[in-house]
């Protein structure tokens, strides 16, 4: 997803930046201080009337229309059940209304409370047995007041007073539109998408489009399947007057990847130029993480009136063909990251959401790294580095709903304690490699930050876990603390430490032990001495470029 409040020429061209010097933005998180309700508990917690069943599969059928902001259809839920059950959870908004729900031929009870939705069953469903239920819903969806950041759906005309339809949820989640399990840890692993629109506008969502059917009554149906697992908040909606561009990337270790692209009437010239970069941005994430883990399904992009969102393989584009700075489009970049951080490994709880968005961050330095040199992805990094506040631990609260955070330490401080891990490595090829081994071992597959953080001490071997304790569920940075005296034969001496609240952290620094040169010194919480080669204490500097800590001179 996109972040909080950024407004300057990181991310912008000139003319983006005076539309959005400031965005009010609504990032996945907890806050540790806040107070939580009944539902963020429905909602966040895996209840027993949840782990008994687990989903398989999504049938959706959904008819838009757009004059009354209305929504109806149905979602044919597939599910496993893992435990014996007579009742389990949907989640389904109050402000939507459920028609029924079917069990075969038998029509189910249900109770709502709030937007949880508990269904009970005539029989007792047997563990290992295969279950499906249709559940038939209507309303009028939620109106999201500032897409992304605000979630629900989008209801707006293009230039030639066209209808032009989106969706974007990941804040509040997908059950604000449809009845589904709505927890991340539960992914349904094949979804069909039956998308019926005015037959004068074209329906977009996830996967490989393989159908159209006109309808009886004005509307027009196109079929989407996806062939993966996909997370809820990622199932998307799309109606407008597209025009379809077609491309290909060709892989070196996949083969030809399709790529579509769908443009408002009169973007077509501005679309086939601007998204030739695409195919720069798959290969250098194919190079880091390897390939794009969505392949069958192909990569769309298609044009928003939001600004952007990683719906998985239908990636919702709205920056207007505009390259920032550094001359990528960072919507181009930063949504398709997701694909990799977020899409194929998805965290099991809000509460560990860095790992969405820290990877993907890092992501773009990386992206910057493999275009335009080490260099100025030093320079990319540094300005992410301004906007770290260090105000909550990155890691929320575990088993409530989504909340806002007052930061977006999750992006730029996530981004830099994996910049930081690369330099306390001091081996680029392992950290390359790991990264990379990273993605591979947990493709499409949901994980917890305990299960990344486990592999990547085991891929490295080297022993982060007092690092993951300081910069994951600690707010505040270590203190890198250091003195400057003369010593007995008239040079000078420091006498350096490292102030943590994390016990037994330890952490190499590179210093100007030798004026004008940088080497590592190993700082932890006792006090350390060691002589420099030079007189002048001003010569003292500390490599800030490939660390996050806080620096304090102190005193004698």
């Amino acid at each position: 997803m996109l972040l909080k409040n950024t407004s300057y020429s990181l991310y912008y061209s000139n003319n983006i930046r005076l539309k959005l010097s400031v965005i009010a933005f609504f990032i996945i998180g907890t806050l540790h201080s806040q107070s939580f309700s009944k539902y963020d508990y429905l909602h966040g917690k895996l209840t027993k009337f949840r782990t008994c069943y687990d989903v398989k599969t999504y049938e959706i059928t959904v008819k838009v229309d757009p004059e009354k902001k209305f929504i109806s259809g149905k979602n044919e839920i597939t599910f496993l059940t893992m435990n014996d059950a007579k009742k389990i959870q949907l989640d389904f908004f109050a402000n939507m209304k459920i028609e029924k729900i079917e069990h075969g031929k038998e029509e189910l009870k249900f109770e709502r409370d709030s937007n949880a939705c508990f269904v009970s069953f005539k029989n007792k469903l047997i563990k290992g047995s295969t279950e499906k239920i249709i559940v038939y819903f209507s309303g009028n969806p939620i109106e999201a007041k500032n897409a992304p950041w605000d979630g629900g759906f989008v209801w707006k005309k293009d230039r030639l007073n066209n209808d032009w339809v989106g969706l974007a949820c990941e804040g509040i989640g997908a059950s604000c539109w449809l009845p589904c399990k709505d927890h991340l840890s539960d992914e349904a692993e094949t979804m069909l998408m039956h998308l019926q629109v005015p037959d004068n506008l074209v329906g977009v969502s996830n996967g490989k489009f393989v159908g159209e059917l006109r309808l009886q009554n004005g509307f027009k149906q196109f079929d989407w399947q996806v062939s993966y697992p996909i997370n809820n908040y990622n199932i998307t909606i799309n109606v407008a007057n597209y025009t379809r561009l077609q491309d290909h990337y060709t892989s070196t270790k996949n083969g030809v990847l399709n790529l579509d692209y769908y443009i408002l009437q009169g973007h077509e010239a501005d679309a086939d130029k601007h998204f030739k970069q695409c195919k720069t941005m798959l290969a250098s994430f194919e190079k880091y993480f390897g390939p794009y883990p969505f392949w069958d399904d192909g990569y769309k992009l298609v044009e928003t009136d939001y600004w952007g969102m990683e719906h998985q393989s239908c990636v919702s584009y709205g920056n207007h063909f505009s390259n920032n700075k550094f001359d990528f489009d960072f919507i181009i970049v930063h949504e398709s990251g997701h694909e990799w951080f977020g899409n194929s490994i998805s965290c099991n709880d809000a509460a560990d959401m860095w790992l969405h968005e820290s990877f993907t961050t890092y992501a773009e330095a990386l992206y910057v790294e493999s275009t335009l040199g080490k260099e100025k992805a030093i320079e990319y990094l540094l300005e992410q580095k301004q906007k770290i506040k260090n105000r909550q631990a990155m890691i929320g609260i575990y088993d409530v709903s989504f909340h806002n955070r007052k930061d977006n330490d999750i992006y730029y401080k996530g981004s830099w304690m994996l910049h930081t891990m690369r330099n306390m490595l001091n081996n680029d090829t392992l950290w390359m490699n790991s990264l990379y081994d990273l993605s591979i071992a947990f493709k499409r597959k949901i994980a917890s930050s305990k299960m990344i953080e486990d592999f990547l001490i085991k891929r490295t071997g080297y022993d982060f876990s007092e690092f993951f304790l300081q910069y994951l569920h600690r707010a505040t940075l270590p203190v890198f603390e250091y003195k400057i005296k003369k010593n007995n034969a008239a040079g000078l001496e420091l006498q350096y430490r490292l102030k943590s609240n994390v016990r037994g952290l330890e952490m190499p620094i590179r210093a100007s032990i030798t004026k004008n040169s940088f080497s590592y010194l190993i700082a932890e919480s006792k006090w350390r001495n060691i002589e420099l080669s030079y007189t002048n204490p001003d010569d003292f500097k500390i490599d800030l470029s490939t660390i996050l800590i806080d620096v304090k001179k102190l005193n004698d």
